[in-house]
């Protein structure tokens, strides 16, 4: 699979440099190869911090787990990683209503050096306010998404405007909502989750922020891709770096995608 670089560019109260990546989907050790070369294109970027906003995991039980410990290692040798979780970290079987939780792993995960895997949690770092939304599994496969169950779960997260205010959200869907925005009162929300509406890269210019279709198999959703802005709130969605994970039934079609690393750029207003 190919893999592109998108950079944005975003005035800010702060100065630095930010490596997005989502939905690693990280399933047997046959995903090493690939997620090497994403290695070392985010080694050349040099980022400050990296963030992945959930499904590091394609599924709750993986194969292989020591070679993903050992490449997450990897990344956070490169800077401070922060992680929330998404989805796919509580899949099992979801036609025969399986659910899960892979408490173990994720502990292992949290012992790496300069990793932070924010479950409902939040992480002070420099001048930074990391916060990790974690929306659970009837969230995405009993409300389906539903405007009511997200607003009620960010009711605890904590916001701290003394420092600048990044949330890492898996999916995208609620968050654009003005009242929700208003809410949350972050500087920056960093997402995955939609893969980018399922829109080949030769049609994003004409479709832009919107897609085809979106995980929850709603047809042609909105604001599921792009670098957007709500009231004082920038919105960054990007289309993962694994497109279609190996569960997807359209599996077979992954190589008419690119997976996506963005790196964004905070820079202080002159």
């Amino acid at each position: 699979m190919l893999i592109t670089n998108k950079e944005y560019k975003i005035n800010s109260r702060i100065n630095t440099n930010i490596v997005l990546i989502s939905d690693i989907h990280y399933y047997s050790k046959k995903d090493i190869k690939y997620l090497n070369k994403i290695l070392d294109k985010i080694t050349r970027l040099k980022p400050n911090y990296i963030c992945i906003p959930g499904d590091i995991i394609d599924e709750c039980n993986i194969e292989d787990e020591k070679y993903f410990i050992e490449w997450l290692t990897k990344l956070s040798n490169i800077t401070k990683t922060i992680i929330s979780l998404g989805n796919h970290e509580y899949y099992i079987d979801k036609r025969k209503n399986l659910y899960g939780f892979n408490k173990e792993l994720f502990q292992k995960i949290k012992k790496i050096n300069n990793i932070y895997l924010l479950d409902n949690e939040n992480v002070i770092i420099d001048d930074i306010n990391f916060i990790g939304l974690t929306l659970n599994k009837d969230y995405y496969y009993k409300h389906y998404e539903d405007y009511d169950n997200f607003f009620k779960s960010i009711n605890s997260l904590k916001i701290n405007t003394n420092y600048y205010n990044i949330l890492l959200c898996h999916s995208p869907v609620n968050v654009t909502n003005e009242k929700v925005i208003e809410k949350l009162n972050v500087d920056l929300i960093l997402c995955g989750h939609t893969h980018g509406g399922m829109v080949p890269k030769i049609f994003r210019k004409i479709i832009k922020n919107d897609g085809f279709i979106s995980p929850n198999k709603k047809l042609f959703p909105k604001k599921v891709y792009g670098n957007l802005k709500i009231k004082n709130t920038n919105i960054i969605i990007t289309s993962g770096i694994t497109v279609l994970s190996h569960t997807n039934r359209f599996y077979m079609l992954r190589h008419f995608f690119s997976g996506e690393i963005v790196n964004i750029k905070l820079t202080k207003s002159k």
